[in-house]
Order: structure tokens, then C-alpha cells, then sequence
């Protein structure tokens, strides 16, 4: 029998099909934040509502959790309270997050959480310095250490972080490392934005989150929003971070502060629209919802109940839905209302479409062999 020799093209371009990436289908992802206590009667630091949380997450199997900050009560306890030990409220969180992932066995489905006001400082003013530490102690192990700054002032590593599972890129900015001190205006009003646009950059996943603990916009609920500033200044670097979170493809903005849920969207000058979703629901004691909104912010969606979000993603589509806590009965509801989120626009062919490409890399590699024997 004459069996011809098959070319090394067709080996190369099959190698390259076999070996790129593949997508996983159907993964998900659980998204809450603001799971602190009551100053008025806590007694752990922690919303009493957060296991039942957890154990309704687990349920569900996602791939990994985020969490948006105010894990904690942290310095907001009473003076001389046993609770001023800011390991034992971490630790008490860990313990209530236990049917998702035990931190004592190191088992589970991995979370990921950013810091928020109270894990910094509760009205924010200057950082306490051993509350950041007791968070940095409790979570730097788990989460990637791939921050900005590393050996500066302002090392970040273990605080702020960017990972990518399957088609999505994750990027988790802390918004406590740039305090203003200025008399009238003590506060917090800026991130490290290039770095986070540089993590986006150098991905080309088919989406892509950004997560920090205070809304940029103000979408729902008694705070006036914008945590750049209100004023000229602030709203222009904004302007300029949100059209760079859009152009490099960002498509969600995960955030808390305010204790309910509301999902917005927004669009920025280059016709890039981005959800803001305020997963403020967590467990902290909850505020009401309402009209309060800023101009040119399009709400769609607002729950002033206890749950969490869950992300579903596909090579095609991210769809979020709502689920809600019913704490009479412990019982659980998920909205009617779906968000649908499509791919990037600015996304090269990942695995699901490699045989698209194939055929044009066998030209190209087909006329290199031909230049190659001629010459």
C-alpha cells in the first residue's frame, strides 16, 4: 500500500487546534458583598444571616466566589469590646463561609474578597493600621499575589489582584491606599487606574470584571456616588477611567457599600456600556431602595432583601440572576430579571472558533514552506 507522508503543516495547524485553550461550558460564579454586623448587637463582627448565605452558595456548586468588601464590622464596635480583636472577627467570618470554602483544610470553592471601608477604616479616615493587617494576615494566602507597588509604601500585593478562570478576567482594585488629608475633604478618591487598565489590557478574555467596594456612579441609596470626587476634578478622572474600563472591554463593575442590590448600566463616550452591580446585600442591615439616582444612569433592577448574585458564563453569553433570602422561613426566590451580558467586542478568536482560523493559517503556513523552497 502507498501511504503518503502527511505534511508537517497539517501536523502543525492540528498540534495548534489540540492544544489551544478550551472553554468550559456553563461555569459560574457567586457575587456578595457587605456582610458585616450590626453595630448594635453584634456580638461576631458578622451579619447572622451570612451562613445561610453561604449555605445556599454551596448549594449551587459555582466555580469560585467574589466578595465586594465590608466583610466586617471592623473598628465599628463599641470602645474596650472584645470584638477590637480584628483576627477573631475574621476568623468569625472564615467560620460562617465554611459551606463554601474551610479555611481550616484549605477545601472548598475558592473565594476572592477586596477590602471595603471596614476593613480600613469604618468612616474612612486614616487606615487602622492593625485592622489592615489583620486583613492582609486572613486573606494574602488566597488570593494571587500579583499587585501593584510590590516593596513600596503603597505595596498592594495581597490586597489588590487580578486573575483570569476560563473566558473571564477578574480584576480586584483596594480603594484605601490614596487617603487625602486635606481639611473639608478627608477621604479616599482615587485607585491605582493604571494598573488596572494594564491587567485588562493584556487579557483578551471574551469578558471581563472589575470589582472594588464603593460605586462609581450612584445608582440607588443615600450615598451621592462618584468616589473619584464630586467635584470638576473627580468627575473627569471618572470620565477617563470609566471610557478606559470600556475600551479595553470591561463589561461589569461589581460593587457594594450601599446595603441593597441594584444593577444599572451606564455608557461611556465611546459607546462602551457597563453594568454597575451593587451586591451591597450581603447581611449588613439592609436600606431601603428608592428613585435617588444620578443622571444618565439606567437602573433595571433593585432588591432590598438579603441574598447574592450568580453569574452563569458561556463562550456566547454571561447571565446573572438574583437570589433572595426570605428570612422568615429561611426559604429562597430568584428575580424574574436576568442580566445578559455579551462577549467582548475587542476579543481575538479564542478555542471555540480556532477551525475558523485554521484554514487562513494553513495558507500563511503553507506559502512560507513554498518561499522557504525556492529559495
Amino acid at each position: 500500500m502507498n501511504t503518503k507522508p502527511i505534511p508537517r503543516v497539517v501536523v502543525w495547524v492540528s498540534a495548534l487546534l489540540l492544544c489551544a485553550p478550551s472553554l468550559r461550558a456553563d461555569w459560574s460564579f457567586a457575587m456578595l458583598g457587605d456582610t458585616r454586623g450590626d453595630r448594635s448587637n453584634t456580638t461576631t463582627g458578622v451579619s447572622p444571616y451570612l451562613n445561610t448565605i453561604a449555605q445556599k452558595i454551596a448549594t449551587l456548586s459555582p466555580n469560585l466566589v467574589l466578595v465586594g468588601g465590608d466583610l466586617i464590622n471592623g473598628n465599628d464596635v463599641p470602645s474596650g469590646s472584645f470584638l477590637e480583636n480584628y483576627s477573631l472577627q475574621f476568623t468569625n467570618w472564615m467560620n460562617a463561609m465554611s459551606p463554601v470554602f474551610n479555611y481550616s483544610t484549605g477545601l472548598g470553592i475558592p473565594i476572592y474578597p477586596v477590602r471595603g471601608n471596614h476593613e480600613n477604616c469604618d468612616h474612612e479616615g486614616p487606615t487602622v493600621t492593625h485592622l489592615k493587617q489583620a486583613y492582609y494576615d486572613a486573606f494574602n494566602a488566597y488570593v494571587p499575589a500579583n499587585g501593584p507597588n510590590y516593596g513600596s509604601t503603597n505595596d498592594q500585593v495581597g490586597f489588590s489582584y487580578s486573575f483570569t478562570t476560563n473566558n473571564v478576567t477578574f480584576v480586584a482594585a483596594d480603594q484605601y491606599f490614596y487617603y487625602d488629608p486635606t481639611p473639608g475633604q478627608e477621604g479616599y478618591y482615587d485607585l491605582d487606574r493604571s494598573w488596572v487598565t494594564q491587567q485588562f489590557q493584556q487579557t483578551n478574555s471574551s469578558f471581563k470584571v472589575f470589582m472594588a467596594h464603593e460605586p462609581i456612579f450612584n445608582s440607588e441609596g443615600s450615598d451621592p456616588g462618584g468616589f473619584f470626587g464630586t467635584n470638576a476634578a473627580g468627575l473627569q478622572v471618572r470620565e477617563d477611567f470609566w471610557n478606559a474600563l470600556g475600551t479595553n472591554g470591561v463589561q461589569l463593575y461589581l460593587t457594594g457599600h450601599i446595603h441593597n442590590e441594584t444593577v444599572a448600566s451606564t455608557t461611556n463616550d465611546y459607546g462602551n456600556t457597563i453594568f454597575q452591580l451593587m451586591a451591597g446585600n450581603g447581611g449588613a442591615p439592609l436600606e431601603p431602595v428608592g428613585n435617588s439616582h444620578e443622571p444618565g444612569i439606567d437602573v433595571q433592577y433593585t432588591n432590598a432583601l438579603f441574598g447574592f448574585s450568580l453569574a452563569t458564563v458561556q463562550a456566547d453569553a454571561m447571565t446573572i440572576q438574583y437570589y433572595s433570602l426570605n428570612t422568615n422561613d429561611n426559604s429562597w426566590s430568584v428575580a424574574s430579571y436576568v442580566t445578559t451580558i455579551s462577549p467582548s467586542s475587542q476579543v481575538v478568536p479564542e478555542a471555540s472558533s480556532a477551525i475558523l482560523v485554521a484554514p487562513g493559517l494553513l495558507a500563511l503556513m503553507t506559502g512560507c514552506f513554498r518561499r522557504r523552497r525556492r529559495h
